[in-house]
């Protein structure tokens, strides 16, 4: 039996150097090495931004700028964890109960005084990307194979991925333009853009317009779209043939599409089909109005 053992890498870094104006920064270099198509790099982090962009060849890099003032408190350190072709790079804190390949958990309380850490990434072709931090924006400029990137609090934008993108932020905007595949996008309080080459898409936020564009649509796929408060625009590929569901008044949703309504409707709830029906796509908005338009 072949038993394939995970493989850590410790890099700890105390800061004591703090200049005049009571901050400081400091720079290191946390993860370097070649790394396999299909193969899995994830960021995760408490506090600050994560910046992604491509690698020029096949080999990963991750520095590190910590950031921090005289109030700050504790310890900020690095893990890296190598599981078979993968690899898991952890910013630690002394609040910081667990951080691996599943996710990050650290304890309660206030962590305005703990230091904050900026991850620079650079993630050669074909590899997928995590990068998910408790408090920063996520910002990835044309890399991953597919995409994993949030923000407890935070803008997120996700530019010209290959493959599938999934993006989350509990407070802050989300961007994904130029997308190679499927789309999931959420955030708790803030308006939501999305592009994508291939659907289906399904976007929700909590606060904020939608306005979501498609080129093309696998066979399969229902989507959905919700806001609690603001409009939604989409826009479909032209051959669009679904069962569309939108929780408002008709007076409220305009659509290019021909709908074709039961002999029995409520004109509070809008249910129809378009073309040859099929997948589902649903819209809800709290207040705002439903647009449905039709591209090329």
């Amino acid at each position: 039996m072949l038993i394939r053992a995970a493989v850590f890498f410790l890099l700890t870094t105390s800061f004591t150097d703090v200049d005049a104006q009571g901050s400081s920064e400091a720079s290191s270099a946390v993860f370097r090495g070649e790394m396999q198509r299909g193969s899995w790099l994830r960021i995760r982090s408490l506090r600050g931004a994560i910046e992604v962009r491509e690698a020029a060849g096949n080999t990963a890099s991750v520095s590190a700028r910590r950031r921090f003032t005289a109030r700050s408190l504790g310890r900020i350190s690095f893990e890296t964890r190598r599981d078979g072709e993968n690899v898991t790079v952890c910013a630690i804190w002394e609040s910081t109960r667990r951080c691996d390949a599943d996710g990050y958990d650290s304890r309660g309380g206030n962590d305005s005084d703990l230091g904050v850490v900026d991850f620079i990434v650079e993630l050669p072709k074909g590899v997928k990307l995590t990068a998910a931090t408790g408090n920063g924006a996520v910002h990835v400029r044309n890399a991953g194979e597919e995409v994993k990137a949030s923000s407890g609090n935070g803008d997120v934008s996700v530019l010209g991925a290959n493959g599938r993108v999934r993006a989350s932020s509990g407070n802050g905007d989300i961007e994904i333009t130029g997308a190679g595949g499927p789309v999931r996008a959420s955030s708790g309080n803030g308006s939501i853009r999305v592009s994508t080459a291939r659907g289906p898409v399904s976007a929700s936020t909590g606060n904020g317009r939608i306005d979501a564009e498609m080129t093309s649509l696998d066979t399969e796929g229902d989507m959905a779209f919700s806001s609690g408060n603001g409009s939604i625009i989409v826009t479909f590929p032209s051959n669009l043939s679904a069962v569309v569901d939108a929780g408002v008044a008709a007076k409220s949703l305009t659509t290019d599409f021909p709908l074709t309504l039961p002999a029995r409707w409520n004109s509070s709830r809008v249910r129809g089909t378009i073309g040859q029906g099929g997948r589902h796509v649903r819209f809800s908005t709290g207040n705002g109005r439903v647009t449905i338009r039709k591209g090329r």
